[in-house]
C-alpha cells in the first residue's frame, strides 16, 4: 500500500449555487448588470439553472409591445448619473484606473522594446 491518496473537494449541490445567486441578485438590485460582476455572475447562473430566462426583446420593443412611451430624450437632455449610481457596488476611482493603464502601457512598451533587442 502507498501512503499517497487522491483527494477531492467536497462538491457543492447546485442548490447551494442558486440560493446564492438569488441572495446576490437581491443584494445587488440597484447596480446594472452590465456594471457589476457580481450581479453578472448571479444572473448568469440562474439563468444556467433555468431559473429566470433572458430578455428576448429590446426595452424599446417590450415598451411598444405594452404600449409604452419610450422615451426619446437626447442624452444630453438626460440626468448624468452621479458617481455613487454609476457604481453603486463599489469600484476604483478613475485616476487608480488610469494608473493601472499606465502600468499597463509601460510593460508593453518595455515586452516590445526587449524583443526587438533580443532578435
Amino acid at each position: 500500500m502507498s501512503d499517497e491518496s487522491i483527494r477531492t473537494p467536497p462538491s457543492i449541490c447546485g442548490s447551494a449555487e442558486i440560493d446564492l445567486a438569488h441572495r446576490l441578485m437581491r443584494r445587488h438590485r440597484e447596480c446594472r448588470i452590465h456594471r457589476c460582476a457580481w450581479k453578472w455572475v448571479a444572473y448568469r447562473t440562474l439563468v444556467q439553472y433555468g431559473r429566470i430566462a433572458p430578455q428576448t426583446l429590446s426595452p424599446r420593443e417590450r415598451a411598444h409591445r405594452r404600449d409604452i412611451e419610450f422615451p426619446t430624450a437626447p442624452p444630453s437632455s438626460r440626468r448624468t448619473p452621479g458617481p455613487d449610481s454609476v457604481f453603486p457596488c463599489g469600484a476604483p476611482e478613475p485616476v487608480t484606473l488610469h494608473q493601472v493603464l499606465d502600468g499597463l502601457r509601460e510593460l508593453a512598451h518595455d515586452m516590445r522594446s526587449g524583443d526587438s533587442r533580443e532578435g
